[in-house]
């Protein structure tokens, strides 16, 4: 297998991996639990495009340009403040500082996934704002729904998923990238 990295074969993947991610965000249109675990399903569909471009990319970059095109597009979008994307991108960096480092992508891509719950985090540090927007957003009994998921257990629930989908996505991903 060719293991080149192009300009257009980069992008592509880059786009494949923000599509995976942000495609995920879509089950939370069926309940509150699975907009929490929205972030760990991203990470799980997210894994093949990162392991195609960990197989070609070797410096210091990679989950910095997939964490801040995700990022810059979903603030594009309306979707995150100036204070997600700097979480977003600041856990890219970090798993590229330690990808220069350990060189292992079941330490690093995990590091990169757990940015995304920057997507979601004011369900836990914002509260009543974020139930206000879910409540016109979906309805009252959604709202109530999602107030059940504010305690401090569900929000390390919503990381170990993600961890643990990073891990599995990238399993599967090994297996069909060789």
């Amino acid at each position: 297998m060719d293991k080149k990295l192009t300009f257009w074969g980069a992008t592509g993947f880059v786009v494949l991996y923000f599509v995976a991610v942000f495609a995920a965000e879509f089950i939370g249109f069926a309940h509150p639990v699975c907009w929490m675990l929205a972030p760990a399903l991203g990470a799980l569909l997210g894994a093949l495009p990162y392991r195609w471009l960990s197989l070609r990319w070797h410096k210091f970059g990679l989950g910095t340009v997939l964490s801040a095109v995700f990022g810059l597009l979903m603030m594009a979008m309306g979707e995150v403040d100036l204070i997600c994307l700097t979480v977003i991108v600041g856990f890219g960096a970090l798993s590229d500082l330690v990808r220069m480092g350990v060189k292992k992508d079941g330490v690093t891509y995990p590091i990169l996934a757990l940015g995304n719950i920057a997507e979601i985090i004011y369900l836990w540090t914002r509260k009543a704002w974020y139930l206000h927007g879910a409540a016109e957003e979906m309805g009252q009994a959604y709202a109530d729904a999602m107030a059940q998921l504010q305690s401090t257990l569900w929000f390390v629930v919503a990381l170990v998923a993600i961890v643990v989908a990073a891990e599995c996505g990238l399993w599967i991903a090994k297996k069909i990238i060789k």
